[in-house]
């Protein structure tokens, strides 16, 4: 956010704030970005199931869903081999790919929550059960909708919330008028004007009004009037923490508070 002094006179203060719209568009971006590649990417549901009895008698499936489509495998037993991990590399979170080793080849079982010794633990299930004429189901998998989902959709939000407070933050005109005794706040925006106002009489403190996300803080400018009520400078904590500062320094002095 920017900070300019248009006018001051010993009656008369007015201030122009202008968003840096690139880094909040960056940012709202990155959000969004992330968010779908969260939620399309990496939000599966996988699920490796064998059946001795039923339609699905002596065989198995491998099922992977996503927010797009659905994936099925089917080998009957005496295709597979076994299940194991491939220790001769590391998959992107650094633990061995959980492969399915059939005669026609390897398969990769995607768990993406499992690390290496769960993946390991749910082989030996697997060629436990192939082992094992008594068993007659075997289902095995993990969801990570259930977090990809959420977080996703967080992320997503919090891009397009960013993105919306510029197109609500086009410019803001402060006005502090000492001979009619008022502040005018008039916030321009693609969504239309907005215009406060204030009896100078009424302000007993400005304060800052700070946000933390992220271990990253944005700051509003807040004029605390004496009727316990209150009005904020823009619509929503934009301002880092060197212009909050210099802004309510300015207003500070200007209105002798």
């Amino acid at each position: 956010m920017k900070f300019y002094i248009i006018e001051q006179t010993p009656k008369l203060l007015k201030l122009q704030l202008k968003p840096q719209t690139i880094f909040y568009w960056l940012f709202g971006g990155i959000f969004i970005i992330g968010g779908v590649f969260l939620i399309a990417a990496l939000g599966k549901a996988t699920t490796f199931s064998c059946s001795r009895i039923g339609e699905e008698a002596n065989s198995c499936q491998l099922t992977t869903k996503n927010i797009l489509s659905t994936q099925t495998q089917s080998w009957h037993f005496q295709e597979i081999i076994k299940a194991k991990l491939d220790t001769t590399i590391t998959d992107a979170g650094g633990s061995y790919p959980f492969v399915l080793q059939t005669t026609h080849g390897s398969v990769l079982i995607n768990l993406l929550n499992a690390d290496s010794t769960q993946k390991e633990a749910k082989a030996a299930q697997i060629n436990t059960f192939l082992k094992t004429p008594q068993e007659q189901k075997l289902t095995i998998g993990e969801d990570s909708r259930l977090w990809t989902y959420p977080l996703g959709l967080f992320m997503v939000a919090g891009g397009a919330v960013c993105i919306a407070s510029i197109l609500r933050q086009k410019k803001i005109v402060c006005v502090v008028d000492k001979t009619a005794g008022k502040i005018t706040i008039e916030r321009q925006s693609l969504l239309g004007n907005k215009i406060a106002e204030a009896k100078l009489s009424e302000i007993v403190a400005i304060e800052l009004n700070s946000f933390e996300f992220d271990n990253i803080s944005s700051y509003n400018i807040r004029l605390i009037l004496a009727n316990a009520h209150h009005i904020d400078l823009a619509t929503a904590s934009i301002f880092t923490a060197t212009t909050a500062n210099q802004i309510k320094e300015t207003l500070t002095s200007f209105i002798n508070l």
